[in-house]
């Protein structure tokens, strides 16, 4: 949990199995919700042990997700926003801050994009190539956990396989 909360607001991290994305509240009401990936694996659909060994091995070209649901405002609506399905939310605190500083972040990389975001209904994300490869040290687990880092968060351990351990949730273990 970070230190130094000023002004809380409620942040998720989403668990969907394989992968994790973070949604955000957006300031008006609604949500964002962000996700980073392999472009061939999650924007093209290629996904085939060759494709994975490959996104693995060396570094390809990456994705950056968003996406933007201003009826979305709680928790039990998530399944509307994550298509592809959940296995956990974790619930956590962040300073309000702190938040709006990661979301114009991640929205100016997004926009800065020199392509039109490709939509993908299998994720409910619009995606546009990344700057940054991705490869099995830069994955989408990894960035997602600093996205967190960057929120406060201590993450401990490597969320390399998507088994987060939230300080939190260590009551329910």
């Amino acid at each position: 949990m970070p230190q130094n909360i000023e002004q809380p607001v409620a942040i998720y991290l989403l668990d969907h199995g394989r992968h994790a994305s973070l949604v955000l509240p957006d300031g008006q009401g609604g949500m964002v919700r962000y996700s980073f990936g392999e472009w061939r694996w999650y924007v093209e659909g290629r996904r085939n042990l060759l494709s994975g060994a490959v996104a693995l091995l060396w570094p390809t070209q990456a994705g950056l997700g968003r996406g933007l649901y201003p009826e979305i405002d709680e928790p039990e609506q998530f399944e509307r926003l994550a298509p592809e399905g959940l296995e956990k939310i974790h619930t956590l605190q962040a300073d309000a801050g702190s938040v709006q500083t990661l979301r114009r972040r991640l929205d100016a990389r997004f926009e800065a994009a020199d392509a039109e975001p490709v939509e993908s209904e299998e994720f409910g994300l619009a995606f546009v190539p990344d700057p940054r490869r991705y490869s099995a040290v830069h994955q989408s687990n990894l960035v997602v956990a600093d996205w967190l880092r960057q929120l406060g968060f201590e993450v401990l351990g490597t969320p390399w396989f998507s088994r987060w351990c939230i300080e939190s949730d260590m009551q329910a273990h």
